[in-house]
């Protein structure tokens, strides 16, 4: 017999989402195993009743037609988007129709307490059209573009799309203005590029590892690949693999943070002047703390007034701000400040 291509077994899930169209009750309880009907659960099953909620019906059928578990929950989903390709990711929300292919998964925000905020998935089956079970009876069918435009608030919208089941030369889409730890960053051909390689370059210069002779060039190349293996070993239990993922990011957030701790106390409060082309952080909440990490418990290193505008260096998974200041860098909420791109 044959092996299926990467292609057909993306068929083979959109089908198994679609068989079980109007089958299923909403659940997150334990029943939301039994996807294709209890108590058999059996893909393919059409006629017993079964139970789900938008997670598990993306991974029972992904499951079923590769073999392929891709996490439990949409939190899981992110964190696992790795072992994927993010084939699409937009600040809008819409997704890129071109770069999809059925059988790939569309997240949504809508949990703040999630990484990326994320809060719904669905599976797109193509022309415009995506099936889901986000309540009551389900899967069921949507227009594409109808429903994103009813996600459109920023805390629901779309914002990636990750293909699971890949036959190994999709590579992560290279997005200009892609946030540091979104997306895992690796070594490859073509070199990732993006607003998230170069403020990864600048943290790790910034902590003294050299990414190359070309500096902050937003490339990741053999010598950022390299700089990143080398902070990895200075951490116990990361693997020194070269690739940047949600763990290397939180030890590197953690790193950068414990070095600004060290600076003292009375740093600067005049914002650099930041280059004509690159993008800042413009405070916009009156006079505002600017601390040593990225959320509230972390110490005041000084405060930054209504107007004043900062570098950008990254942005934390929860939204606020790291900003370059004097010699060092710190971080501002996100409520209190807005990301300006050139």
């Amino acid at each position: 017999m044959a092996t299926m291509d990467a292609k057909a077994l993306r068929e083979v899930a959109v089908g198994y989402m679609k068989s079980r169209k109007g089958k299923n009750s909403y659940t997150q309880g334990g029943n939301r195993v039994y996807f294709f009907g209890k108590p058999d659960n059996e893909p393919g099953n059409t006629t017993q009743k079964g139970y789900s909620d938008c997670s598990s019906a993306v991974r029972a059928s992904i499951r079923a037609a590769a073999g392929i578990d891709i996490g439990s929950n949409t939190s899981a989903q992110i964190n696992n988007r790795g072992k994927g390709a993010v084939v699409d990711q937009t600040d809008g929300y819409y997704p890129n129709e071109s770069r999809l292919q059925p059988g790939d998964c569309l997240y949504f925000k809508g949990n703040t307490s999630h990484p990326m905020d994320v809060g719904h998935v669905e599976m797109y089956t193509g022309s415009n059209e995506c099936y889901g079970h986000g309540s009551g009876t389900g899967p069921t069918r949507k227009n594409l573009r109808d429903y994103c435009r009813s996600r459109a608030s920023s805390r629901k919208r779309y914002f990636m799309a990750v293909r699971w089941i890949t036959d190994g030369t999709e590579n992560d889409v290279d997005l200009a203005n892609s946030t540091l730890g979104d997306r895992l960053l690796k070594y490859r051909s073509p070199l990732m590029t993006g607003s998230d390689v170069r403020a990864l370059q600048t943290l790790l210069g910034g902590l003294g590892y050299n990414v190359g002779s070309s500096g902050i060039d937003g490339e990741y190349g053999q010598m950022t690949a390299a700089a990143v293996r080398e902070f990895q070993n200075s951490v116990p239990g990361l693997t020194a693999d070269g690739e940047y993922g949600p763990l290397t990011h939180a030890a590197l957030m953690r790193a950068v943070t414990e070095a600004e701790g060290e600076r003292p106390e009375d740093a600067p409060e005049t914002p650099d002047a930041p280059e004509a082309d690159d993008p800042v952080v413009e405070i916009t909440g009156g006079t505002v703390n600017v601390r040593k990490g990225p959320e509230t418990g972390y110490g005041v290193i000084t405060i930054a007034r209504d107007g004043e505008r900062y570098p950008h260096i990254a942005t934390a998974r929860n939204g606020w701000l790291c900003i370059k200041i004097g010699d060092g860098t710190a971080w501002v909420s996100n409520k209190y400040a807005r990301l300006l791109e050139s």
